[in-house]
């Protein structure tokens, strides 16, 4: 199995709250007589946010054994709590928005534990094996999926409060070329590959690359193409770079250039790039290009831009751009 990045995104996810203690007439003993003291009650899990990526269709991923990664509860609260595991599609919880460019995993199935429930003593902590299976369908690859973990406590008897937590897990699928796939992506909007690594062009400081953007839909959609070299999104928020890599740096800039192979006028039609139109079921090749200003060292471990793909009903996707390592300054000598 070949497994890419697993990235611990947020140290914990928790929910913490303090109850008084109270007194009963047989136990408060009259006038003067202490009441107990406050019981903290409360519940965390860790990892609090994962990108968990390079997932192979067909194969059942083991985090605890390929990345060392258990779901950790901690109980902070007095007494021994159980509590119920369980998969969620992130928008079925309440109002957990799915991060721009992924969506709802199709199946909360596709994720599991060794066991749905667990007991932790207070003021305790337990871990417990997670699992991500994907069925083997070559449309599953280049997939960037969103799930919702809870970890809901049972009440005990007496007690009519339960805690919950969802922390919420990117999955990203491996990325594989449109050349050699019979079938396109799942989703209405897909990208292949969802993974660019750019390479030399016919100038030494520039790279180039490509991929695929394919409308799925049974519509014609207007789409526009915009670069993220910091991942920060257009609302403010921003994604994640893979593990090892870092945003691209000041000293080389990402584009995306019109198509050259753009077939029929109802496949596909532009009059100012990067906005363009789809025919339903169509795609287009995007060629990626990478400007290296000379004297820059890309830096160690490589660097990645966000190319995102915004259709005009509020679907995204997104490629990831991957500048490998140079070994010699660019412009000087190897």
């Amino acid at each position: 199995m070949r497994l890419g990045t697993l990235w611990q995104l947020g140290a914990l996810a928790a929910v913490c709250l303090c109850t008084a203690g109270l007194s009963t007439p047989a136990s408060a003993g009259g006038a003067g007589a202490e009441s107990s003291p406050p019981e903290t009650v409360g519940l965390g899990a860790e990892p609090g946010g994962l990108l968990i990526q390079g997932i192979t269709p067909g194969e059942v991923c083991d985090l605890a054994e390929r990345a060392g990664i258990w779901l950790t509860i901690h109980n902070r609260g007095r007494i021994a709590h159980t509590y119920v595991l369980s998969s969620h599609r992130p928008s079925e919880i309440g109002n957990r928005r799915v991060p721009t460019g992924y969506r709802d995993i199709p199946d909360p199935s596709w994720f599991w534990f060794e066991q749905n429930e667990v007991r932790v003593d207070g003021q305790s902590s337990a871990q417990v094996r997670m699992y991500i299976g994907v069925p083997d369908d070559e449309r599953h690859l280049n997939q960037h999926w969103s799930v919702s973990v809870g970890i809901t406590g049972k009440p005990e008897p007496g007690q009519t409060l339960a805690l919950a937590v969802y922390p919420r897990y990117e999955i990203e699928t491996a990325s594989a070329p449109r050349e050699g796939l019979r079938l396109r992506p799942a989703g209405t909007i897909g990208v292949s590959p969802s993974v660019v690594t750019v390479e030399g062009g016919r100038r030494p400081d520039t790279l180039v690359g490509e991929f695929y953007l394919c409308n799925n839909d049974r519509s014609r959609h207007g789409y526009l193409l915009t670069v993220l070299p910091a991942g920060v999104l257009p609302d403010g928020r921003q994604l994640s770079p893979s593990g090892g890599w870092s945003w691209v740096a000041d000293g080389m800039s990402v584009h995306v250039c019109r198509p050259t192979r753009r077939g029929p006028a109802s496949a596909f039609s532009t009059r100012r790039w990067p906005t363009f139109w789809l025919g339903p079921h169509r795609y287009v090749a995007v060629p990626v290009e990478v400007r290296l200003h000379p004297g820059r060292i890309v830096p160690g471990g490589g660097a990645e831009a966000i190319v995102l793909a915004e259709r005009d009903d509020g679907e995204t996707a997104f490629v990831r751009v991957r500048v490998p390592r140079l070994q010699s300054e660019v412009g000087g000598a190897p």
